[in-house]
């Protein structure tokens, strides 16, 4: 990943990205010098320098009388994110509490990009840690959305110890490798029964994904339903 890169996923623009790095080069600039550095004009430049400066990665100074912009060193930025982790974690309590209160009125809960039904998966490889849950549906449809995600999240999920009970439907046979490390059951439903989604059910909630839909998934965290999908799917299972 480049430096740019690296400064993106900490909040800042491209352009913000690199204006931090030139500055880290000067030492200490005026914003015409950073503009032509950067490759923008003086007036685009202000505002990013402003943007720097209240995200902490800037400060101003004066030398005779005139006004210069400097990169704060790296290792207080990284401070300063260390910092505000540490007063995430001591809230997360709270949160947590905050977010069992909203799905307790609702019971369901949208995901409507790639990007959000990764960070779900992801989630469930800290959450479902040593646990095991349940599948059903198409491989191919599931693994579709992203082949290189899906196709790692196997094994990540097998490197984390969780077990999977799995009915597939037979046209996605395939799409599925057999691999006894990957720690799954996995049974093939008739060629009749054909899916588009795919369903995979926790203790305490469902996930449906469907490629076809507005909204890619949808979480379902109705206890009653979910105790419903999971007599459905011992049905299945034994059948």
């Amino acid at each position: 990943m480049s430096h740019i890169s690296t400064l993106q996923t900490l909040g800042l623009s491209e352009d913000e990205a690199r204006t931090y790095l030139a500055l880290l080069k000067f030492g200490g600039a005026n914003a015409l010098a950073l503009a032509k550095e950067v490759g923008l004009k003086r007036t685009t430049i202000y505002p990013i320098l402003k943007s720097l400066h209240e995200k902490g990665f800037a400060s101003t100074y004066f030398h005779k009388s005139k006004r210069l912009y400097r990169a704060e060193k790296p290792d207080k930025v990284a401070g300063q994110f260390e910092k505000r982790l540490e007063s995430f974690n001591a809230i997360i309590p709270e949160l947590k509490s905050v977010e069992k209160q909203a799905v307790s009125k609702v019971g369901l809960r949208f995901i409507e990009t790639k990007q959000e039904l990764e960070r779900f998966y992801t989630g469930i490889l800290v959450e479902y840690k040593g646990k095991s849950y349940s599948a059903i549906g198409s491989a191919t449809a599931w693994e579709g959305i992203n082949p290189e995600f899906f196709q790692k999240f196997r094994f990540d999920r097998a490197k984390e110890k969780i077990k999977t009970r799995i009915l597939l439907s037979a046209d996605s046979v395939k799409a599925s490798p057999e691999d006894e490390k990957l720690l799954r059951e996995v049974r093939v439903l008739p060629k009749n029964h054909t899916f588009k989604s795919t369903m995979d059910i926790f203790d305490d909630k469902i996930l449906i994904v469907n490629p076809d839909q507005t909204a890619l998934a949808v979480v379902i965290e109705v206890p009653s339903m979910v105790d419903i999908f999971k007599e459905m799917f011992e049905m299945l299972w034994v059948k």
